[in-house]
């Protein structure tokens, strides 16, 4: 065979085989599993002059008399063990939001844990009042930021009834797409002190009705939240 004509074909099959390759598909690559999130939660016990600056803020908080004892470190400590509460999914949704955990021990049997989230000089109370925050920070529940704002919500629901905040692994995340009424909108997975849980969260309108904990046991706890109804449009 003439020499040329064979290096012609040879350099049509190259030029061929170079087509071939930039046109086929590509090997498809196992896609790694979506990586657990740790929500780290941190407690930072008040000092006695920041309780004082605190309580200040909260109207009909601090007993009457209390201010000429103000200096009393040790009674403020005892009265009002005030701790601020960081987590990155409160932090992410609420940002320049001070979170505060207490205890009141109005109650003769012992001391109940409480949440307060403190903004613009208001008070929010923890979790019955997260939509009030949201809705004065002018954000509402969408699609798009649905299961940010379900993290931060558990963070807050989990820290208002324990004397502790767990560090919280977020396992996984289910959705479905927003309606008026949905009460099963969002489900997240989550482990909390080496226990496995579920929480759905039930949206109206836009904001949050509850939470619903549901344990390894299939034991239940519902958080209501307080639904806030939009001022009239002028």
């Amino acid at each position: 065979m003439n020499p040329r004509i064979r290096e012609g074909r040879a350099g049509l099959a190259l030029v061929g085989l170079l087509v071939l390759l930039a046109f086929s598909p590509a090997p498809a690559c196992p896609r790694k599993p979506p990586k657990e999130e740790e929500a780290k939660v941190t407690l930072r016990p008040l000092s006695a002059s920041e309780v004082m600056a605190l309580l200040l803020k909260l109207p009909g908080t601090l007993p009457n008399g209390m201010t000429e004892q103000k200096n009393d470190t040790g009674l403020l400590k005892e009265l009002f063990p005030f701790k601020e509460v960081t987590s990155a999914p409160l932090g992410r949704v609420f940002p320049g939001v001070r979170f505060y955990q207490g205890l009141d021990r109005s109650r003769s049997c012992g001391a109940d844990p409480y949440m307060i989230a403190i903004s613009g000089g208001k008070r929010y109370w923890m979790p019955s009042g997260f939509d009030r925050l949201l809705f004065d920070k002018g954000m509402k529940v969408t699609d798009n930021n649905i299961v940010k704002l379900a993290e931060a919500l558990l963070v807050a629901s989990t820290c208002s009834d324990r004397g502790s905040c767990p560090d919280i692994v977020f396992l996984s995340a289910t959705r479905t797409k927003l309606v008026a009424w949905a009460t099963d909108a969002v489900q997240l997975k989550v482990k909390i002190d080496a226990q496995t849980q579920e929480w759905h969260f039930s949206v109206l309108r836009n904001q949050f009705e509850g939470a619903t904990r549901v344990d390894e046991k299939g034991v239940l706890k519902d958080y209501d939240v307080i639904f806030v109804e939009s001022p009239p449009k002028r």
